[in-house]
């Protein structure tokens, strides 16, 4: 297992989901890591608080980013809103009650029936 601190010692860490995740250091330092968001936006404008914030208060955080693209070797410049921080894992089920988790697909999650399901048409 590799030590991603080199030695350091964690005080806390928040993880929201797959490579969703903050770190504060005890010296002061903290470790932000958010997949598809530029790490200039995640260093500049997120904060281990917006990590504790969303996973308690069950929101959304969204931030602007700018990107050079090329379309058609045409340089642009654009502007994208994304969302940042999420509360909402995909990839597992969080038991009610608890801290513990499941894979989705797991036999021991109770899926309510198709006809008490609310339909969109």
């Amino acid at each position: 297992m590799k030590d991603e601190l080199s030695g350091k010692i964690l005080r806390r860490f928040c993880g929201l989901r797959s490579k969703m995740y903050s770190v504060d250091i005890q010296n002061g330092g903290f470790i932000k890591k958010i997949k598809g968001i530029k790490s200039s936006v995640v260093k500049n404008t997120i904060t281990f608080d917006d990590y504790l914030q969303c996973l308690r208060e069950n929101t959304i955080i969204s931030r602007e980013q700018h990107n050079i693209r090329s379309r058609l070797h045409v340089l642009r410049s654009e502007k994208e809103k994304k969302i940042a921080l999420s509360p909402h894992d995909d990839k597992r089920y969080l038991v009610p009650g608890t801290i513990d988790t499941l894979p989705w697909g797991h036999k021991d999650i109770v899926v309510e029936p198709a006809a008490k399901r609310s339909r969109c048409n």
